[in-house]
């Protein structure tokens, strides 16, 4: 036969074969087709982000590297965080705030349903197409699924590190250089991608051990030893993992706290990471998935699922071990909080274990027992979080909190359910076992297994969307349409916050995130939230000018009881702690002074103690007057918002020239004026004191205070309260 004709069938199978992958990817395509679109009609009805301060750190770092190249925030150079902030930087190229806005979530939603893909052919290295399949649909139909609507890296981080573990497998399983060397690069740009993916490379190193120790010719070694071999053994391996911790701490103070000082605190929390992912994921994918590493009895396991074990086993403990650092360390300096959100990593290779299952229904019952009593205390003593609308840390207990609000759930029915689910997924298991040689009655009982775990999955997903998409509505309730106000009203010119008394953060960072054209972020009182720089200035002069003075700043922003000389542009209504407020935006009479200012006095107007010591204080410090003539300074003190048990306080009004102190703030001068007078419950006080045409100041101290909630328990307000205090200034007394 000529090599013609010997090369024409090769020709045709060939042919044959690229229709054949084709109509082969369709259910794959499928999938993903039907969750993108899912998670991307999630996504429009996410209208602002409201995971702060992470997606405005996020947004402010991607904006400075798609202005300058370099991340940033608010104008100050900041550290390398994450390769997504580079791959999502060009979309801030896009003008318009709510399209780039749209266009990142289309982004994230894309990249972490991606997921599935490398999820997939992890699987396919052990199981066939069908149950690879149906790991893959589950990798990317978690609760955690959620973050592909946010501004923050998970969504590249759960990728990446898909594709890690797809990569190691194959690079352990195959030996080949381009293989290893792909398995190389992708784990150590892994922490690149986001901190916490630190553990990948090590547990490409913890996969590599195990895949060696437990190889044929390292059983044939073990076979040998003696007594004193096992001891030696287990001595240089505790001395390993010692040496291994001095030199993390060494490097990681997290590390060093949580390993050294709260190692309880790291199993507790661990665990209730872990407790939060199996109620996402519906209890069996944990049961069945650990107990499916174990080799089945009288089975001879095949290389491919002695690798994916090993990966299995180095990603469970990497991944496992970095969420118990963090969750110990978090507890000893923010708080104790279910840190799922660090360990979702894990998912893909429970639902791969899962699919080994599926496609062999078999496990050895001590597994099955070992397992099932993991899951059953983490369902008693993982906390539910019930008592919260969402928890954004441990997106798995939306579903109880969604059941909570809809259904009535308490968190004894939440366990009760989870305990039945965890009854029905220990009979799955041991259903086939029963079953012997009826493989339809055992296909039926695989097949209801994969639907209840992907329908559990995907309700669960649903049900914290609509969670975070609540959220965000609320989030954006608290500020007037439209959201992007200041940059309509500036044409995006650069613009300065000087706000005081923020109590509610939440307005001000939704308005930052929709208006680029806020450059600096100051208060008078140390308010100002971050992320990013803030600054408190200090007072250059009597007349209300303020060091630093700002640099190319047109437009200044500002909060109730602020106000800077020039021309009111605009004005929009914000809720800060409960109270409506005007915000007032303002072209600056360069340079930037203020007209006037007050401090100490909360939205609702309350003025209170830190303590319950110190007395309740406020301050008005008046630097401009129309005209620069002399006048009054209005001054009202109440108790009207108190009709309680009556506390009498006593106020006392100091009005007197202003003087930069000696801390470059404002301070009392000369005195020109005293008040005082006892104010009681249900009573207000208002009245005139002549004022000085130059600047002046006017101190207001009540004391005692009272505590609301002391005096009345249906009261929540825990505040050390002294009066509702206003000021202002007129040209002359008004007629009653």
């Amino acid at each position: 036969m000529s090599d013609a004709s010997a090369a024409a069938p090769a020709a045709v199978a060939a042919g044959r074969a690229w229709p054949d992958r084709v109509i082969a990817a369709l259910p794959l395509a499928i999938v993903f087709t039907w969750l993108f679109f899912l998670y991307v009609w999630q996504s429009w009805g996410h209208i602002t982000p409201w995971l702060f301060s992470d997606e405005l750190q996020t947004a402010q770092l991607s904006r400075a590297i798609a202005a300058t190249g370099h991340p940033a925030r608010r104008g100050e150079p900041y550290g390398f965080q994450s390769l997504y902030n580079y791959v999502i930087a060009p979309v801030w190229w896009i003008h318009n705030t709510h399209t780039a806005y749209s266009v990142l979530k289309v982004v994230g939603c894309f990249v972490m349903t991606s997921a599935l893909f490398p999820a997939y052919a992890l699987a396919r290295l052990v199981v066939a197409p069908r149950y690879a399949l149906f790991a893959a649909a589950g990798t990317a139909a978690i609760p955690a699924l959620i973050y592909s609507s946010m501004l923050i890296p998970e969504p590249a981080a759960y990728f990446w590190s898909t594709l890690c573990f797809y990569l190691m497998a194959k690079a352990l399983l195959t030996r080949r250089p381009g293989w290893v060397a792909a398995a190389v690069v992708a784990t150590l740009m892994a922490p690149l991608v986001r901190k916490q993916l630190t553990m990948i490379p090590f547990a490409f190193l913890l996969a590599a051990i195990f895949l060696a120790l437990t190889g044929e010719r390292a059983r044939r070694w073990r076979s040998r030893w003696t007594r004193w071999d096992w001891i030696g053994a287990v001595v240089l391996g505790a001395g390993t993992l010692i040496v291994f911790n001095a030199a993390a701490a060494a490097h990681s103070h997290e590390w060093l706290v949580a390993t050294g000082f709260y190692r309880h605190r790291m199993i507790v929390y661990g665990l209730w990471a872990a407790g939060a992912l199996m109620i996402g994921l519906g209890v069996l994918p944990v049961v069945v998935g650990l107990a499916a590493l174990f080799r089945r009895r009288g089975e001879r396991r095949t290389e491919a699922e002695r690798v994916f074990t090993a990966v299995f086993a180095g990603g469970l403990i990497g991944i496992g071990w970095y969420t118990a650092v963090k969750a110990s360390y978090v507890s000893t300096v923010f708080s104790t909080l279910v840190e799922e959100r660090n360990l979702i990593y894990v998912a893909p290779l429970l639902f791969v274990a899962t699919a080994i299952w599926l496609e062999r229904p078999r496990v050895r019952w001590w597994a099955l027992a070992a397992s099932a009593g993991l899951a059953l205390y983490l369902i008693l003593n993982t906390p539910y979080k019930m008592e919260f609308h969402f928890y954004s840390d441990a997106p798995g207990l939306g579903i109880l909190q969604e059941a909570n609000r809809h259904l009535g759930w308490t968190p004894h029915t939440a366990r009760l359910v989870l305990l039945s689910m965890l009854a029905i997924s220990v009979v799955l298991v041991l259903l086939p076992r029963f079953l012997g040689e009826r493989r339809r009655a055992a296909a039926a009982v695989v097949g209801v297994a994969a639907v209840g775990v992907l329908g559990w999955t995907i309700t669960a997903q649903i049900s914290a969307a609509s969670a975070s998409n609540s959220f965000a509505d609320a989030f954006a309730a608290n500020i007037a349409p439209p959201l992007d106000w200041i940059d309509k009203a500036t044409h995006g010119k650069p613009t300065l916050y000087l706000g005081q008394s923020i109590v509610d953060s939440t307005g001000f960072l939704i308005m930052e995130f929709w208006n680029r054209s806020i450059k600096d972020v100051w208060s008078l009182d140390g308010t100002a939230p971050g992320p990013g720089p803030t600054l408190t200035p200090d007072l250059a002069g009597a007349d209300g000018r303020l060091y630093p003075s700002p640099k190319g700043v047109i437009y200044a922003m500002t909060d109730p009881g602020v106000d800077v000389v020039g021309t009111v542009v605009a004005t929009h209504d914000h809720n800060n702690g409960g109270s409506v407020l005007k915000w007032t935006l303002v072209k600056i009479a360069q340079p930037l002074r203020l007209a006037h200012a007050q401090t100490g006095i909360e939205p609702d107007a309350w003025v209170a103690s830190p303590d319950g010591v110190k007395p309740a204080k406020a301050a008005y410090n008046q630097y401009v007057t129309t005209g620069k003539r002399p006048g009054f300074a209005s001054v009202t003190v109440s108790r009207r918002g108190w009709g309680g048990t009556d506390v009498p306080g006593l106020v006392t009004v100091k009005l007197g020239t202003l003087v930069k102190g000696k801390e470059k703030q404002p301070a009392l001068g000369k005195v020109l004026a005293v008040r005082r007078f006892w104010i009681h419950s249900r009573e207000e006080r208002r009245f005139f004191i002549p004022a000085p045409r130059g600047p002046f100041r006017v101190e207001v101290t009540v004391n005692p205070t009272f505590v609301q909630s002391q005096l009345d328990p249906r009261i929540g307000d825990t505040r050390h309260l002294g009066a509702q205090v206003g000021f202002g200034w007129v040209p002359r007394i008004p007629r009653r």
